[in-house]
């Protein structure tokens, strides 16, 4: 079969493959749409801890079944399903204390980075995530499903936020994932603005109904923006040291701000003690995501209460996907669809 594999950093190679087969436990599929995320951009760029080269990426898809040799007897052959990139053990200590999405033994069924991904004709669905975390669809309208685990990994970080009717919320960041979280914070106020860059991107956010601050005329406005905003939950979207540092300057008095962009390994972060401590400042952090979120997903999908499809911004081949890369890269598209069937 055809495949895009990494083998370092800048090197991904369209191949072909063996075709993989499924072992007892496992669902083999036909994948028939993939979507690329920010994750995939930055292992490309400079790869990632959990990676095992090489390796076939992409953990974002829907595919058909080929094969179902799980305990899973609600998926069928030809059945059209969904499902996340990873599945918790339930038996490490983080499980048993139920926080999953920190399970000990999470890159054991890790789709794109220790299990090969979804850009790719066929794809092994490990066992873990074929009994808890997979869905079959019902409807003809597959292709926005494949954002069901960014979509969950946002679900997941909003479970730790107490937004009420007129907070105001801010997102930092205008990628996928920053409108992903504008989107979710519309269901609970209509105060929700969004500070990124690139202007076609702003654009699209605008046209969701959500207010925007250009980033790269942010600094003339600071003192502006300071002085008329008091962001009761400011999200932090984007995964560098300078988004994190205005984060905390941009949240008010008693405010929570939610770290959400990973920053690389051994990175500090250097915060006002008295702001925290007078200013009663709720600091949180949201990695990844648990069953419970990935559920809750698939039903906003399914419900179409978030409109995921504007996030798709253009459609490639398999054989596109490192162009689709670097145009994610330079700002010009959100996520990008991979043609695979």
């Amino acid at each position: 079969m055809k495949a895009a594999v990494l083998y370092e950093p800048r090197k991904l190679v369209i191949e072909e493959v063996e075709n993989p087969q499924a072992k007892d436990g496992e669902i083999l599929i036909k994948v028939l749409y993939a979507l690329t995320c920010g994750t995939d951009l930055k292992t490309y760029e400079r790869g990632h801890t959990m990676i095992k080269y090489p390796m076939i990426i992409g953990h974002e898809y829907v595919g058909e079944v080929i094969e179902n040799r799980s305990k899973n007897e609600k998926i069928k052959k030809g059945d059209i399903v969904v499902g996340a990139n990873s599945a918790p053990c339930f038996n490490c200590y983080y499980c048993k204390k139920e926080n999953y999405s920190l399970c000990e033994k999470l890159n054991e069924s890790l789709l794109g980075f220790t299990k090969p991904g979804c850009f790719a004709e066929y794809m092994v669905i490990p066992q873990r995530i074929s009994e808890i975390n997979l869905f079959k669809l019902n409807d003809d309208d597959y292709k926005r499903y494949a954002s069901l685990e960014p979509l969950a990994c946002v679900v997941h970080g909003w479970k730790y936020l107490n937004v009420k009717d007129e907070d105001y919320v801010l997102i930092i960041g205008s990628g996928p994932i920053g409108i992903l979280h504008a989107l979710m914070a519309k269901l609970y106020t209509k105060n929700v603005y969004l500070l990124g860059k690139h202007k076609e991107r702003l654009s699209l956010i605008n046209e969701l109904g959500i207010n925007t601050f250009d980033y790269d005329e942010y600094y003339k406005n600071l003192h502006e923006i300071k002085n008329h905003y008091y962001f009761d939950v400011v999200i932090e979207a984007v995964g560098t040291n300078e988004a994190w540092n205005l984060a905390f300057e941009l949240v008010r008095k008693g405010g929570f701000l939610l770290l959400f962009g990973g920053l690389g390994p051994n990175s500090k972060a250097i915060f006002d003690a008295t702001k925290i401590h007078y200013g009663e400042i709720k600091i949180l952090g949201s990695f990844h995501h648990d069953p419970n979120s990935i559920k809750k997903s698939f039903e906003l999908i399914r419900d179409k209460v978030i409109p995921i499809d504007k996030l798709i911004t253009s459609e490639v081949n398999l054989e596109k996907i490192e162009f689709a890369l670097n145009n994610m890269a330079k700002g010009w598209d959100m996520k990008v669809g991979i043609k695979i069937a």
